[in-house]
């Protein structure tokens, strides 16, 4: 039974594995996604900034593989701040990883001069949810027995490229950590997920991987149909649906909007987008014509106006007067 009195929009925040009933609109990609990273062992999942990667992450990749017997670390990243009393690290790139790994309550300098390969050998769960660095451990202690492999899901890897850059020179041994991790433990699969406009840059690192990043999977521009299901589904989930047609036109108006906003430098290939939680990036002030796909940004937009608006008969009430950007839509 849901309360009605609740929003079922996450807003500008990226969706939990608790918020996964909340998502919709990327079904067809989720299990396009699922299936890459079954097959291989070290998928390249990368879109344009905004567009929902950490979302995909958590509220269908993540549950995914949980249903199909795969279980997974918690999503690491590599950047961030040597934490208080440790000064020296080997690799500042790796140790990231291995702390955002760690939930225990020990000392980080356990590990501060370890190899990726060595901490993964020796993380532990008792539940498979929280995990901790544990020096007496032997071997993996991470996938139960009946699981083929396990996964290591690495969220805004663009960091690589855009953190500690005076430590540029540590990126190829943290290529090479990775591979060793990988060829010492064949039950480890790996998913780094990053912004397109840095895909280019691992090119120079590719060949320390025994995969040489061939396997990739590009999540598109949401298109018209799936934009309706993140605006329509979630209200008719909590039993308060637009009334017909509202949720068209809205969608429908919003493609129109022009605005003036901040906005990250152009994605390879592509138009610039709005900065946002996951966007890594610089923003440089550019106007430019707007259209909706940018699910961070609709998601916001949903937070604020659809819940209020959802039963409303005349859109125009709803979008007259805003200057919303919602990112980049692919063509009706």
């Amino acid at each position: 039974m849901t309360n009605p009195a609740a929003n079922p929009y996450v807003g500008p925040r990226t969706f939990t594995t608790e918020q996964a009933h909340l998502f919709f609109g990327r079904e067809a990609e989720a299990a396009q996604l699922l299936a890459v990273v079954i097959s291989e062992r070290l998928t390249l999942f990368y879109a344009q900034s905004g567009a929902g990667k950490s979302s995909l992450l958590h509220a269908r990749l993540i549950p995914n593989l949980k249903a199909a017997g795969i279980p997974t670390l918690p999503v690491g990243r590599v950047s961030g701040q040597l934490p208080p009393g440790v000064s020296q690290v080997d690799n500042i790139f790796a140790f990231n990883l291995m702390a955002s790994l760690d939930n225990g309550q020990g000392d980080p300098n356990r590990f501060s001069r370890v190899s990726l390969s060595h901490f993964l050998a020796r993380l532990t769960s008792h539940d498979g949810r929280s995990f901790y660095y544990d020096e007496q451990a032997s071997s993996p202690a991470v996938a139960p027995a009946h699981s083929p492999d396990y996964v290591l899901i690495i969220d805004q890897f663009e960091e690589i490229l855009t953190s500690h850059t005076e430590r540029w020179s540590e990126r190829a041994d943290f290529f090479q950590q990775l591979d060793q991790a990988m060829t010492a433990d064949p039950l480890l699969r790996v998913v780094l997920t990053l912004r397109e406009d840095y895909v280019a840059g691992l090119d120079p690192y590719s060949q320390l991987l025994a995969g040489k990043l061939r396997a990739r999977f590009y999540m598109q521009r949401m298109g018209y149909d799936a934009a309706l299901e993140a605006v329509k589904n979630p209200a008719q989930a909590f039993d308060r649906p637009f009334a017909p047609g509202v949720a068209e036109s809205l969608v429908d108006n919003l493609r129109q909007i022009k605005t003036q906003t901040s906005l990250n430098p152009p994605a390879a290939g592509g138009s610039s987008l709005p900065a946002s939680d996951d966007s890594g990036g610089q923003p440089a002030a550019v106007g430019a014509r707007r259209v909706i796909g940018r699910v961070a940004g609709l998601r916001h937009f949903c937070r604020t106006i659809c819940w209020q608006a959802s039963g409303i008969a005349d859109s125009g009430m709803i979008t007259g007067g805003l200057g919303l950007a919602l990112g980049s839509l692919g063509p009706k």
